[in-house]
This record gives structure tokens, sequence and C-alpha cells, in this order.
């Protein structure tokens, strides 16, 4: 039985149309492979580029960017001058095909562990508004496991907005079975800012190695202080190993995971001592 669709022509439309059992996408690009592998029946999609708002906006203190908006248009975007990590993780995200249809807010609501643009948001703090109340919520906050967001009947993402963050070294790298179109086994997103040879701010997240994106803020906040060196990366390389619970599936093993867990934040401390940037 094929669903109703529907293009609603306003935010509150479309929240009636949530609320009675709607499936809401705009690229569509996780909806429909859902629908095709027989994963998700919906009685009603909902079409959300009814709604025109803005793409992306910026301000001298954070970057929003709005539900319909592609990642393509944001790396057309002037504002993604200021998120150069985040930049790199777009340029990794699907085919150029699959760039211009699916949407950062998608990737979100998706709440996938291994959502690539998930795990910038949970490394920035990023917040969400929430429609049609426009509540703002930590998108940290939000996600409460593999697919879960904790939303009422009639809410959904309507924008999510990044801090500019200045000072940091950062580093990125996702490991898959393949070089095109990864699913992530594991990857990490990490930023460091440094006061001479000291940590002085410390940001990690970890995606694909736990029911959510990995983040230990306590953590952070025991090694800020710390020398930058390889001893104190190797100590906190092994903590981090220690922490996580990763499962066993069809692309990698548990314990494969808590060495790549290991292993990837020592690459990440070289790479950053170098001057490197991936």
């Amino acid at each position: 039985m094929k669903p109703d669709y529907v293009r609603p022509g306003d935010l509150k439309e479309i929240a009636k149309y949530k609320s009675s059992g709607g499936t809401l996408f705009s690229g569509g690009t996780d909806v429909f492979v859902k629908m095709r592998g027989g994963l998700l029946r919906p009685k009603i999609l909902v079409d959300t580029k009814g709604v025109e708002t803005p793409k992306i906006e910026c301000t001298d203190t954070e970057m929003t960017i709005y539900m319909n908006a592609t990642y393509t248009d944001l790396l057309k975007s002037e504002c993604l001058d200021s998120f150069p990590l985040l930049k790199n993780l777009v340029l990794e995200v699907g085919s150029t095909q699959i760039r211009n249809r699916g949407t950062p807010i998608g990737n979100i609501g998706n709440a996938s562990p291994a959502g690539d643009f998930l795990l910038a948001s949970y490394l920035y703090g990023a917040t969400a508004v929430v429609a049609p109340s426009m509540r703002r919520i930590g998108v940290s906050d939000l996600v409460s496991g593999p697919g879960k967001v904790d939303l009422d009947p009639e809410e959904f993402l309507y924008s999510v907005s990044f801090p500019i963050l200045k000072g940091y070294d950062w580093y990125y790298e996702k490991v898959g079975r393949r070089n095109a179109l990864v699913i992530s086994i594991a990857s990490l997103a990490m930023m460091v800012k440094l006061k001479g040879d000291e940590v002085e701010d410390l940001k990690i997240a970890y995606g694909s190695v736990g029911p959510t994106v990995v983040r230990f803020e306590d953590l952070e906040s025991e090694f800020k202080g710390a020398s930058f060196d390889l001893k104190t990366f190797s100590t906190l390389a092994v903590e981090y190993m220690n922490r996580v619970k990763p499962i066993t599936d069809v692309r990698a093993s548990a314990e494969y995971r808590r060495l790549l867990v290991r292993n990837l934040l020592l690459k990440g401390f070289l790479s950053i001592e170098k001057g490197n940037k991936t």
C-alpha cells in the first residue's frame, strides 16, 4: 500500500500531519532507503520543502542551518569558512548526488550513531530549535539512542546552530570497509586548543562505537592543563578504549572498534602535533 503524500505550506500544518503519524522528509536519502528495505512503512509522507525557510545564516558567534538546507547548500555558504573541521566532514558525506539532496537536519533526526553530521553536532555542542514551539535544546540532550529522538508527536527539528570556535587545531577521520560512500565502522572528530605546550581545551567525539555519539566531557575536563605530548594522549586513548561499549555487527567486531578508538585518538594527536589536518 502506497503512503499518502502531502506538502504542507507552513510549520503548523507539518506539525498536524506529524502528530497524525506522518513521516517527515526533505531530501529523503534516509527515508526512501528504509522504505525500499521494508524497515519503514509510513502511512503519510510529509514533504517539508513546501515551507520556505532560510538555508544557512551566520553571525559573529554562530552558524544556523535550517531544515531544508542540503549539504551542498552548506558547502556553498561562506559561513562554513569558520568551520574547517565541519567542511572536511561534509565533503566525506556520501556522493555529490547525496549531498545535493541530503540535509544535515535529516542526519540529526535519523539519530544514527554512525551519522557524520550528528558527530559534529556533539563535538561542537550544537543546539537545535524544535518546531512548532521553537524551543531550543542541545542536540546531545535530544538523542536518546539509535534512531531515537525525544520529541513530542507534533514536534520536529527546525534548525541547528553551531558556535564559532576559534583557536583550535582539529582532526577528523572515519574508518569503513571501502573508500567510497563509507558508513563508518568508527569515526573520530577532535578539537584541541593549546596554550604553549599544554592543553587549554579539548573536545573529542566518536561515532559508531556506542548507541549514539560518544563524548566523555569529564575526561576532556580531566586532561585540561595536561602536557600536549604522546604520553598524555596514550593515557587518554586507553581511557576511551576502556569506556566505550561498541557492538559487533556485519561491519566490524566490538573488539576491533575498541582498538580503533585508541588508535584513531593517537593518530589524531600525531597529526595535530605535526601540523597536519585530515
